[in-house]
């Protein structure tokens, strides 16, 4: 981590690596921390004076961050499913399995299980809905498109929503399932795109607009709130006070 003097304010920041062919500087604040990306060629000076360049910004962000620490998620605390906030509820039967209540918008967990037993059961039936969920989503944009990966994972990915590899392999970060329908489409029909494209060029995006015409919405939903989709970790969520 480095540091800066902006009007007699230290700002800490961390420079992290760059997505794929991105060529600019991109600033974001996360827990607190302000993170850089920047290509491997930009030298530190250059990051220095874009922060300065965006002071105003910088600061009003650290003026407003907030103390962020983790817990094991509990009764009453809410997850994003499709963009819409179910809430942890428990039951007193002995079963240790996880159901969904769509009606109540309720994630309905065994009430006799210790907290840390509870988090862990909680994470990995959101894994294996977001698995299960995301597949059905790319197999209608498949027929849709008539673009066919090879094969398609949903994992854990630090930083990506999704990515198309040269081996026409698609993987999607299993954290879509928090967004709502349209936004995971989206980056869906992104990776999809690189099938006939494996570039960010106009034709690429002509490709992109044809399937999904109003993608820059559902792009921004993800700028502006995709954050949010990592509070739950497997260690832990976050609470931001």
């Amino acid at each position: 981590m480095k540091s800066l003097l902006l009007d007699k304010h230290q700002i800490s920041y961390i420079r992290v690596p760059a997505r794929p062919h991105q060529v600019r500087i991109i600033l974001r604040w996360r827990d607190g921390v302000l993170h850089v990306s920047a290509p491997t060629q930009v030298k530190d000076d250059v990051i220095e004076q874009t922060i300065r360049k965006h002071q105003s910004w910088v600061l009003s962000q650290q003026a407003a961050a907030t103390t962020v620490y983790k817990r094991p998620i509990a009764a009453g605390d809410t997850v994003l499913i499709r963009g819409e906030a179910y809430t942890i509820a428990t039951t007193a039967s002995k079963r240790r399995s996880i159901t969904l209540d769509p009606t109540a918008h309720s994630v309905i967990v065994p009430g006799h299980v210790n907290d840390w037993d509870l988090h862990r059961m909680t994470y990995r039936f959101l894994r294996s809905l977001a698995a299960e969920r995301l597949r059905e989503q790319v197999q209608v944009w498949e027929a849709r498109s008539g673009l066919h990966p090879a094969r398609v994972t949903i994992k854990e990915q630090a930083r990506r929503w999704g990515s198309c590899s040269s081996r026409r392999n698609i993987n999607l970060n299993w954290r879509l399932i928090g967004a709502p329908y349209e936004v995971a489409s989206y980056v869906i029909v992104h990776e999809l795109a690189h099938l006939e494209q494996m570039n960010h060029s106009p034709a690429f995006w002509a490709v992109v607009g044809r399937l999904q015409p109003n993608f820059e919405t559902h792009r921004a939903w993800l700028r502006r709130h995709g954050e949010r989709l990592y509070d739950l970790q497997e260690d832990g969520v976050l609470i931001r006070v």
